[in-house]
C-alpha cells in the first residue's frame, strides 16, 4: 500500500547539447487508434469546494495506479466520486499522504488503484484513450524499457472488451511536475485563490513551459498547472520514433 521508495531520483533536466526539448503528447488520428476506455480508477480523492472561490482545485488527469489502498481503514472514503467540503477534502488528502509518491499533488479527484472499466475500438502501440491517459502494450513498454532504455513506471488494467480480442494494456504512471510560464498568457495569469491554491483560466494558444520548473528524472510528465497535459521529453520522443511505435503524435512546447 506504501509507496516504492526505489522509484527515480528527479534531477535537473539538461542534454550534453544544452537544454531538453519537450512535446506535448496528443492522440494520434485514424480508423487505427479508436481505442476508448469507459473507467475509472478504484479509488479517488473527492472534490472539495473551496468557501472562498466556491470552486474545487480539481485534478483531472494526476493518477497513481500503482498505489493499493485495499489495506487502508478509509478506502471507502474515496470509493465513490462526490463532492466534500473543502476541510473534508483536505483531511482525507492529508491521511492518504504517507502512502503516495513524495511530492504527489494529491488535488481533487485525484486517482488510485487500477484503471477499471469496459474498452472497445483499436489501440496502438501507445495510445491516449483520454487526453489525460496515455496506455501501451505490453511489447511496446519493454522495447521502450529495453532498446529505449527508459525507466517507465507501468500498472495493468482491470478493463474488460466485449465483441473484440483484448489487447494487452498497461497504464503508464505519470506524475506532475513543471509549469506554464507566466509570460504565454497574453491578458496576464489569474491570481491563486488565498484560501485553496486554486489557479483558473483556459489553456494559452501558444503554450511555453517555465524551464525553472521542469524537472527529470521521468521520461514523461504531466503540468502541475494543467495537469491534463501530458509532456515527453527529447529522450522518449526519439525512441519512440526509432522504435516505429505508432499511436500518437508529438508537438513541441518551447520552455523558456
Amino acid at each position: 500500500m506504501s509507496w516504492d521508495p526505489s522509484f527515480p531520483t528527479v534531477l535537473f533536466a539538461e542534454t550534453s547539447g544544452g537544454r531538453m526539448k519537450y512535446f506535448r503528447l496528443h492522440p494520434a488520428e485514424g480508423p487505427r487508434f479508436t481505442g476508448f476506455i469507459d473507467g475509472v480508477h478504484r479509488w479517488g480523492l473527492p472534490g472539495g469546494l473551496c468557501p472562498v472561490c466556491h470552486a474545487s482545485p480539481g485534478g483531472l488527469g494526476e493518477a497513481y495506479p500503482s498505489v493499493d489502498l485495499s489495506g487502508w481503514a478509509l478506502r471507502r472514503e474515496l470509493a465513490e466520486a462526490r463532492q466534500v467540503p473543502l476541510e473534508e477534502y483536505e483531511r482525507l488528502r492529508d491521511r492518504l499522504r504517507p502512502h503516495a509518491p513524495p511530492g504527489a499533488l494529491l488535488l481533487p479527484g485525484a486517482g488510485f488503484g487500477l484503471l477499471s472499466g469496459k474498452g472497445s475500438g483499436w489501440w496502438g502501440a501507445l495510445h491516449l484513450p483520454t487526453p489525460w491517459t496515455l496506455v501501451m502494450k505490453r511489447d511496446a513498454l519493454a522495447q521502450m524499457r529495453g532498446t529505449g532504455g527508459l525507466k517507465l513506471l507501468a500498472s495493468e488494467v482491470d478493463i474488460h472488451f466485449e465483441g473484440i480480442e483484448a489487447p494487452d494494456l498497461l497504464e503508464i504512471e505519470i506524475h506532475p511536475h513543471g509549469r506554464l510560464h507566466d509570460t504565454c498568457f497574453p491578458e496576464g495569469r489569474e491570481l491563486p485563490c488565498a484560501r485553496c491554491g486554486r489557479q483558473g483560466g483556459s489553456l494559452p494558444d501558444a503554450p511555453l513551459l517555465d524551464a525553472s520548473t521542469l524537472l527529470a528524472g521521468q521520461d514523461l510528465f504531466r503540468l502541475e498547472d494543467y495537469t491534463t497535459i501530458i509532456i515527453a521529453t527529447e529522450r522518449f520522443v526519439e525512441a519512440v520514433k526509432r522504435l516505429g511505435l505508432e499511436g500518437v503524435v508529438f508537438k513541441e512546447v518551447p520552455a523558456v
